[in-house]
């Protein structure tokens, strides 16, 4: 087991033995935690004590998963001690969340709690209106919600980064919203990492701070909605073959996880409302429905946002560690999503341009992803499958999920496998 303690500077460690990670009242950086706010999230307005508590226990469980290396076995023990605002609040919500990131990781969590004892800074609520907040990751689908979104109410835009290649993702899908995509909404970057080099590449427990951070700043802005966009196919991640399912696959938006972080915000009291609004399209009927609503230059901006989920680029001769490798899996969703579009792809992929043993490599690393697909359209996929996928909401439409996973499957047979 390991056992690690969030807590604020200027408190006292409480977990004997557990690895301290020291959130600098000021934000910044010291030898545990970096942060571009304090542990009161002041940058995001005047978060009730709630939402920042949910933010510390989300930070806190991404840092000591970033921290903790999974070894021989997948599963692992991880007991995390953070320090809040109010503990009490949280008392009988702590197995909840536990269930929450055993469900997204597949550990074992044992979550303790305790006041951190500090006095709250005074804190000026948001200055810009907003009725929704909606994350903004540098990814494909929340650029194409964004465009979506551009006539909606007021709104305000948040993104979390960890790492250069991912704040540079950012900064170049939200130059190009407000430059050519008449985007005028507020936008948040947002960094919470542990400053040690992480010893593990997964990281599944990211999808709680992102929806967090979302939520956060949603109760900050006084804001009624959180939204997390992201394409149903995606979402329901289905596996493509019998060793890539359960946490193996990535649960960041799946229904069960959007239902038990609502089922945590009605425990707490957080009235924030969190919702996928395109939960019922596949990756490449979102981006038809942008490019529809968006300008003509929108082929440059799609090209900007980032998918690749391994980004090893550096690791071949002539790669680029800030290009898709284009044969991970949600590269070839992403370029299926592409065709179904009818837009032309201008992303650069390693697959497209490395030449010599660098392209065998590619192809030798990425091997298992690409006969995983290959395998799965061969086979089919259907409602056992699915299924297997869940547990699922009771209200959560089954047929319609077998629908887009078909239609999602379809947009992945046209892509050209080597």
């Amino acid at each position: 087991m390991i056992a690690f303690e969030l807590r604020p500077e200027g408190t006292a460690a409480h977990a004997d033995g557990a690895h301290q990670l020291v959130w600098p009242t000021a934000g910044g950086q010291n030898e545990t935690v970096r942060a571009s706010m304090d542990p009161w999230l002041g940058v995001l307005g005047a978060p009730s004590d709630a939402a920042t508590d949910l933010v510390r226990i989300a930070s806190g469980a991404y840092m000591a998963d970033r921290l903790s290396p999974r070894r021989t076995g997948f599963s692992r023990t991880i007991r995390l001690h953070v320090q809040v605002v109010d503990a009490a609040r949280w008392e009988a919500s702590c197995n909840l969340v536990a269930d929450l990131l055993h469900w997204l990781t597949s550990d074992t969590w044992l979550l303790e709690l305790s006041n951190d004892g500090l006095e709250r800074p005074e804190t000026e609520p948001a200055a810009e209106p907003a009725e929704t907040v909606a994350l903004l990751s540098g990814g494909l689908d929340s650029f194409c919600g964004a465009l979506l979104a551009r006539d909606a109410s007021p709104r305000l835009l948040v993104g979390h980064w960890d790492n250069s290649t991912i704040k540079g993702a950012q900064n170049r899908t939200w130059g190009w919203l407000c430059e050519d995509g008449g985007i005028g909404y507020p936008y948040r970057q947002i960094r919470v990492t542990q400053a040690e080099e992480k010893r593990e590449a997964s990281s599944r427990s990211r999808a709680l701070l992102f929806t967090a951070l979302a939520i956060a700043a949603a109760d900050g802005a006084r804001a009624a909605v959180a939204e997390v966009p992201e394409n149903g196919f995606t979402s329901l991640n289905p596996p493509l073959g019998a060793n890539r399912g359960g946490a193996l696959s990535t649960r960041s938006t799946h229904p069960w996880t959007l239902y038990l972080v609502r089922q945590l915000l009605d425990a707490v009291d957080l009235t924030v409302e969190l919702r996928d609004p395109h939960l019922p399209r596949t990756k490449g009927e979102l981006l038809a429905a942008a490019v529809a609503a968006g300008p003509p230059s929108i082929r440059d901006g799609a090209a900007k946002t980032l998918s690749c989920g391994k980004l090893d680029g550096r690791l071949y001769p002539g790669g680029n560690q800030n290009h898709h490798c284009g044969l991970c899996v949600p590269c070839l969703v992403r370029r299926g999503g592409f065709i179904a579009a009818g837009l032309p792809d201008d992303t650069p992929y390693l697959v497209n341009y490395l030449v010599g043993d660098s392209y065998e490599k590619l192809l030798s690393w990425r091997g298992d992803d690409v006969a995983a697909v290959r395998l799965a359209l061969e086979r089919g996929f259907d409602d056992v499958d699915l299924a297997a996928q869940g547990p699922f909401p009771d209200d959560f439409d089954l047929d319609a999920a077998l629908d887009l996973c078909h239609r999602g499957f379809e947009e992945l047979r046209a892509v050209a496998l080597p």
